[in-house]
């Protein structure tokens, strides 16, 4: 009889996060396997299934008045960025955000249910932009040229992070709100599965030895992440480029098995 365990634990046993996701994390039949889903609602390997708030969001947009709806939804959108950078997710109320953008509560309600469905939208905006810049990993090759492609990648990562840190510190805030985890693990599913596909990759090109590809990703991807917390969120004492350098040098080892200054990619 299999005892049952608590589904993180379920996770780490098999080493990979979640069957239903669309990309698999696994060190079974072959490493990585891509699951494309039959529901309508699929637009890609790396793109975030809609949620139902998310729907009814984009079907009230389609009924705005045309460009200048469009324009009033991102006035909010990024008016609820700064309110939440300035008072916390908890602290901000709609009437904050209003009457930064300068409008009125019915034009809000045009667009936005509540709080946490303008909140899902930044998040849902934040993780497009994570997903397209996992695919920009692939193809990378050890030597000089990979350890270039992924400084960047790096940076990349950075420069997003910086523009999105408000929303990130208010996505952690809000996690007492069940669709902000789920829509987290679901960004973690599908941003670390890209990044084991690369990994499972280098063992298949004999460039390292055999690894649970799955464990690593999730690894790699919370070691940047919480790192870029603290020092960016936090404002940890970390220079810019010595910080892109040391982040890009540890993923080029996990990925190759080799230190870049060894193998002649980084001089």
């Amino acid at each position: 009889m299999r005892v049952h365990q608590p589904e993180h634990q379920e996770v780490l046993a098999r080493g990979r996060l979640d069957p239903r996701s669309d990309m698999v994390l696994s060190s079974f039949d072959g490493g990585i396997r891509k699951r494309f889903s039959s529901s309508s609602e699929t637009t890609g390997s790396m793109r975030r299934r809609t949620l139902p708030a998310m729907a009814e969001a984009n079907e009230k947009t389609a009924r705005s008045v045309g460009s200048l709806g469009a324009r009033t939804r991102e006035r909010l959108l990024d008016a609820a960025r700064e309110a939440f950078a300035e008072r916390g997710y908890q602290a901000t109320r709609v009437d904050d955000i209003t009457q930064r953008a300068g409008t009125s509560h019915g034009a809000f309600y045009l667009y936005f249910a509540n709080k946490q469905d303008i909140m899902e939208a930044l998040a849902d905006q934040t993780s497009a932009r994570m997903f397209e810049l996992a695919d920009k990993l692939e193809g990378i090759a050890p030597g000089e040229a990979g350890y270039e492609h992924l400084r960047g990648w790096i940076s990349e990562f950075v420069e997003i992070y910086e523009g999105n840190a408000a929303v990130v510190a208010a996505w952690i805030q809000a996690a007492d709100d069940t669709r902000f985890v789920h829509l987290g693990r679901e960004v973690l599913q599908k941003f670390a599965g890209r990044i084991a596909q690369v990994i499972q990759d280098s063992v298949h090109a004999e460039q390292r030895h055999p690894i649970n590809p799955g464990i690593a990703a999730t690894a790699l991807v919370a070691m940047i992440e919480r790192f870029c917390y603290f020092w960016i969120v936090y404002r940890g004492p970390f220079p810019r480029e010595g910080s892109v350098d040391t982040l890009a040098a540890i993923w080029y080892q996990a990925i190759f098995d080799v230190d870049p200054a060894e193998d002649g990619s980084k001089s």
